[in-house]
């Protein structure tokens, strides 16, 4: 079976746009109404043909206790679904959701395509995916299957029929579940099959091999081709990769695995009308989500935040905002979450009491009409007996079994909630496209997989008690930027002149954009932007890049003695040896800022991503820059630290825009003592304020619709003033001063509030 041809855009500008479909966000309806909830869903993967009748009839039981209302059905179930090639064998799955039905509970059902059974394996093994290294993987995990592979592609598609067929007008079943966790274990296979998958996507991306050689520069250590037949894949070599070459690598690796859920979902839409997902792995790197989710009704996420980790709040909050973008502003489903702990970390640790209830609440609050688990019973046996179910191996003479049934009742009072937006006023950009090019490059610096930048920024929004939206790169009529008061922009690292234009028109409708460095640095087939970085954003910000400053860390030295006789290096300094950089607030809004932060005042600093920057005396078109502001600095390198070379050049500008709006840039990787001053004064410029001000440490603050979800995540009890309106956890009215304990929390409904506000 040939590869569908990818649905990139020309080679010349790629913009990183949506996959066209049902489920995009203009006309994406909420789950609840797809689903028929009345409250949200709660459940988790369930797997009955691990156990026997009896645990089957004690698990119908046992749902009912804990007012589980939805499960999934069926992910892992190839092998009984399919045991022999073309054989199906259904039946047991439809008694199973009869049953289910008859008991009041929902079904996610599963295409089962995500683990191939053993016969597939043995009978085609160039089915099996191959390592950069050139070996094949063997049996006996899961996701073992190429991408390309003709047979796997053949009999997953075949499976989704019959199931469909069977099933895809059951009323117990009211959605559909495509594979599973995409690319989790096999993101890219190196086999013959991709090798020449990847040469068509390249003719249909460049048209002709001479176009590829100009897009990825190949002249450059001898690597022109005079034949799209001689590139292959980006597979073990003597030395460093070609960029480019690997940057498309990565976009065709997504469209693999794309075109596999695209492929199910056509052939489940022409036998049920039921709505379709797939589950998404949070800010996954190896999956443009924005790319995805146009082709689904309902965004659904798996996240498994570490209870070990004392940010895992804001995993839960940060994961929530990227799927409610996703969904184009609308709410979304979590499909996987642990009941306790999980069992694939080198430690495990469980969740704290009261965290499980906490979390799940903060998932609604963050845009989630439903709670689900993996799983509902913990495995007896496999590579994931130790990872916790929602019925424990010690059954209910357990915690984590009180905890599942407090917060399924819980949940069950939420209806009011359901179908309810998140209102911000603030923006976070994030772009798959500049994260893959900036992970192709070799240097300045080996970034991280998982937006390590948005992450820091959306972490002092959420730190500061401000609502925020994440929203794609690309133009996309449920994520338009003029509507928000403040917009950032972390490390998008290629340059997009339709981005350049969204963010000017915002910022002349009054907002303020913040940029913070490396943006702009190459273009769409990751080559280096000339004449000084930032691009089509030079004109907006009045300033360019002229080269980065990164600063590599400790060099260690072997010998303490040296410097008693190493006459010529021990006078010399290596400023780019330190770990961090300082700052010096030379405007005055933000040396004020500072000032009410604390006495002593706490000083700027920065990480080991610096810029040198030249604001633009006299821009390159004097025509797009009549009329534009002068650039304001706001802060310079101080010289401190590693920054001895960079002293008095611009770390932090601004630029008005006309009205109210400006644009900001950041040349450094603030920390969080400096972002939030930062933003202290950029919310003061842009009118934003926290969802409810002056709350204590620990409490966190979301509202969706009339309701106002207060979060402690703290250890310890929390007095809160000023709340009004019913508790719909207890039903009790709350007249104004509150106390929540730790770990727990507080969902009000403001009567009084317009549900428009």
């Amino acid at each position: 079976m040939t590869s569908p041809a990818p649905s990139a855009s020309s080679a010349s500008a790629p913009q990183p746009v949506q996959t066209p479909g049902p489920g995009t966000a203009a006309r994406r309806r909420p789950p609840h109404e797809l689903l028929g909830l009345t409250s949200p869903a709660y459940g988790g993967d369930y797997n009955p043909e691990q156990w026997d009748e009896a645990t089957f009839a004690e698990d119908l039981e046992l749902m009912a206790e804990a007012d589980v209302n939805m499960v999934s059905l069926g992910i892992f179930s190839w092998a009984r679904l399919e045991p022999r090639e073309g054989d199906y064998e259904l039946d047991w799955l439809v008694e199973v959701i009869d049953r289910l039905h008859d008991a009041g509970i929902a079904v996610d059902l599963a295409t089962a395509t995500a683990s191939p059974p053993a016969w597939m394996a043995a009978e085609h093994p160039e089915s099996l995916p191959m390592s950069a290294d050139g070996v094949r993987l063997g049996f006996g995990s899961r996701q073992q299957y190429c991408p390309s592979s003709a047979v796997y592609r053949e009999r997953s598609a075949a499976l989704a029929q019959a199931l469909a067929e069977r099933l895809g007008d059951h009323p117990g079943v009211v959605m559909w579940h495509i594979g599973n966790e995409y690319g989790c274990h096999t993101a890219e296979c190196f086999c013959p099959a991709c090798a020449q998958a990847f040469r068509s996507w390249l003719a249909h991306r460049y048209g002709d091999v001479e176009h590829l050689n100009a897009a990825w520069g190949t002249d450059f250590w001898s690597q022109r081709y005079t034949s799209l037949e001689q590139v292959g894949p980006p597979a073990a070599m003597p030395t460093f990769h070609n960029p480019a070459q690997l940057l498309d690598w990565r976009r065709f690796s997504d469209h693999q695995l794309r075109s596999l859920m695209e492929a199910e979902a056509r052939i489940l839409r022409e036998h049920s009308s039921r709505p379709i997902t797939t589950n998404f792995m949070g800010d996954f790197p190896a999956t443009d989500y924005w790319r995805w989710a146009g082709a689904l009704d309902i965004i659904s996420d798996d996240s498994y935040p570490d209870p070990a980790d004392e940010a895992a709040a804001h995993e839960v909050a940060w994961a929530g905002d990227l799927m409610r973008g996703l969904a184009g502003g609308h709410p979304w489903i979590l499909m996987e979450q642990a009941p306790s702990a999980v069992q694939w970390r080198g430690r495990n640790s469980p969740k704290r009491p009261g965290q499980l209830l906490l979390w799940s609440l903060a998932r609604v609050a963050h845009g989630a009409d439903g709670i689900l688990q993996f799983q509902w019973r913990q495995s007896r046996q496999g590579a994931e007996t130790f990872h916790s179910g929602m019925v424990p191996h010690a059954g209910r003479a357990s915690r984590t079994w009180e905890e599942v049934v407090a917060t399924g009742r819980a949940l069950k009072r939420l209806g009011p909630v359901l179908g309810e937006p998140v209102r911000a006023q603030v923006a976070v950009v994030l772009d798959w496209d500049s994260q893959w090019a900036m992970s192709s490059a070799i240097g300045p610096v080996e970034p991280g997989e998982r937006f390590e930048t948005a992450r820091a920024w959306h972490r002092s929004l959420w730190e500061a008690g401000i609502a925020t939206d994440v929203v794609p790169a690309a133009a996309d009529p449920g994520a338009e930027l003029t509507g928000y008061r403040l917009i950032i922009v972390p490390a998008v690292f290629i340059d997009y002149p339709e981005l350049a234009g969204r963010l000017e028109q915002a910022a002349a409708a009054g907002a303020q954009v913040v940029v913070v460095g490396p943006t702009g640095v190459v273009d769409a087939n990751a080559g280096a932007v000339l004449g000084g970085y930032l691009g089509s954003l030079r004109p907006l910000l009045g300033v360019r890049v002229t080269d980065h400053a990164a600063l590599s860390g400790p060099v260690g030295r072997t010998d303490s003695r040296a410097a008693l006789v190493n006459r010529l290096s021990r006078v010399v300094e290596a400023p780019a040896a330190e770990t961090w950089t300082g700052l010096e607030a030379v405007s005055v809004p933000l040396r004020r800022v500072l000032d009410q932060m604390g006495s002593p005042a706490p000083d700027l600093r920065a990480g080991g991503w610096a810029e040198e920057v030249r604001v633009d005396e006299a821009p390159d078109d004097a025509d797009t820059d009549e009329g534009r502001e002068p650039v304001e600095v706001v802060a310079v390198f101080d010289g401190r630290g590693g920054g001895a070379d960079l002293a008095g050049w611009p770390a932090i500008t601004r630029r008005p825009a006309g009205g109210a709006g400006a644009a900001w840039y950041v040349a450094a990787d603030l920390d969080a003592v400096s972002r939030a001053a930062l933003l202290r004064l950029v919310c003061a410029h842009a009118r934003v304020r926290p969802v409810v001000a002056d709350l204590p440490d620990g409490v966190e603050a979301q509202r969706r619709g009339q309701v106002l979800f207060l979060l402690n995540h703290g250890d310890r009890a929390a007095e809160v003033t000023g709340v009004v309106g019913t508790d719909l956890l207890s039903g009790e009215a709350c007249t104004g001063h509150v106390v929540l304990a730790p770990r727990s929390a507080l969902v009000v409904l403001d009567n009084t509030r317009p549900a428009s506000v």
